[in-house]
């Protein structure tokens, strides 16, 4: 999926390497232990999407952590039904440039992962419930402005939202407006493994059909009902290939919800299907949404009725010119200290922040956080610990070398 691209590539035509900054390489060889602390602290502090409590907790402590480094702190309430204060922080040096920087305190996991898979360290992995996406990207972010003086950069505003796991409804348009202006935005979220960088993510939206049958006893008079199971299983049918594959619309249907809840002697008379769609921009959304309508327009049950609605949710990221910019630079700091970045070749399936903030016509580096793994996922989630120095000095270098 992630090919590696020589450095003198036509795609990102990066400045030649220079020597490294010995003394700030080793000041971020010297953090990691910090930062590994850091990940344990993040990790215990469980914030899945919604919980209140939890956001409140890890609110309290980024605040702390940005007062630290002598931040003054903002926290902006989210728009609808969104749990969770935005933490705004905002540094001030001495330089020009005006950067904002996003990650997200929320993760996939809900209250009780936590027991059941306790942070730990092993083999030079630090596991834990959302240590890659996005704690990771957080203890990043701490760690390497810890690093800076006020001469290595201008204004930094620091933004971390609590819903992104779910598409950022509640904080998405705010994401958008503290990137307008912005010289440049640097987005935290966990890199690939080899360590690289995106060109572009994908669009989500939601996709609900609402499949409408009629109630019937199943033994007695099955006839006289209108099974809108069966309709929806025809709905799935007809649509399973609408998916085109890596790098290109996707689409799968994630959820079956009967209601009321179903009864096994009674013709189910109302099915709703929930589908999950990632798009390369919003033509392909409005396509696809014409496409499947088309599609499901004549029920395979007869009686039963069918309404699809595609609803959107996070918008694209397309690497503009300005953006590969900034990516060529990210990959000329990584030669500087003999390293590679990898370059994912086409869009990358998950949508991420970097689509709102990118709205704002600024450029955007996506994918600046840990090399990490088993994210959305049942599998153990994980982050590189060796790759903490490279991934500090590599943030703490870009933004110096924005400082104008």
């Amino acid at each position: 999926m992630i090919r590696t691209l020589l450095l003198a590539s036509a795609l990102l035509a990066s400045p030649a390497a220079a020597a490294p900054d010995k003394v700030l390489l080793a000041a971020a060889t010297a953090a990691a232990p910090g930062v590994t602390a850091t990940l344990e602290q993040l990790v215990n502090i469980e914030t899945g999407t919604g919980d209140a409590e939890g956001m409140a907790t890890m609110g309290a402590y980024l605040e702390t952590r940005f007062k630290a480094l002598g931040a003054t702190v903002e926290r902006v309430k989210p728009t609808g039904t969104t749990r969770g204060d935005i933490i705004v922080a905002r540094l001030q040096g001495r330089g020009k440039s005006n950067l904002l920087l996003i990650g997200h305190m929320d993760t996939v996991y809900q209250r009780g992962a936590l027991a059941r898979a306790p942070f730990h360290v092993a083999d030079g992995k630090a596991y834990g419930p959302g240590i890659a996406d996005d704690k990771g990207g957080l203890a990043v972010i701490l760690h390497s402005l810890a690093l800076l003086k006020p001469a290595d950069f201008g204004t930094i505003t620091v933004a971390i939202n609590t819903d992104e796991e779910v598409g950022s409804p509640g904080s998405g348009a705010i994401i958008t407006e503290l990137a307008r202006g912005r010289d440049a935005v640097l987005s935290f979220e966990p890199t690939y493994i080899p360590e690289g960088t995106v060109l572009g993510t994908s669009g989500t939206a939601f996709v609900v059909a609402t499949i409408t049958g009629k109630a019937a006893h199943a033994g007695n008079a099955p006839e006289q009902g209108i099974n809108a199971l069966v309709e929806a299983a025809n709905v799935i049918a007809r649509t399973r290939d609408l998916d085109q594959g890596q790098g290109k619309l996707r689409f799968n249907w994630t959820v079956v919800r009967q209601e009321p809840a179903g009864v096994r002697n009674i013709i189910p008379d109302s099915i709703t299907l929930v589908g999950d769609l990632r798009v390369p921009d919003d033509a392909a959304r409005d396509a696809f949404a014409a496409e499947i309508a088309r599609r499901v327009a004549t029920p395979g049950v007869a009686g039963a009725k069918v309404e699809v609605k595609v609803i959107p949710g996070r918008p694209a990221y397309t690497a503009d010119a300005a953006s590969r910019a900034l990516i060529a630079r990210a990959v000329a700091i990584y030669a500087d200290i003999g390293e590679t970045i990898a370059i994912a070749p086409g869009r990358m399936g998950g949508g991420t922040d970097a689509g709102f903030a990118a709205r704002a016509g600024v450029p955007v580096i996506e994918a600046l956080g840990l090399p990490g793994y088993g994210y959305h996922s049942s599998a153990a989630e994980y982050v590189h610990l060796e790759a903490v120095p490279r991934r500090l000095y590599l943030a703490a270098a870009l933004i110096r070398q924005l400082r104008k």
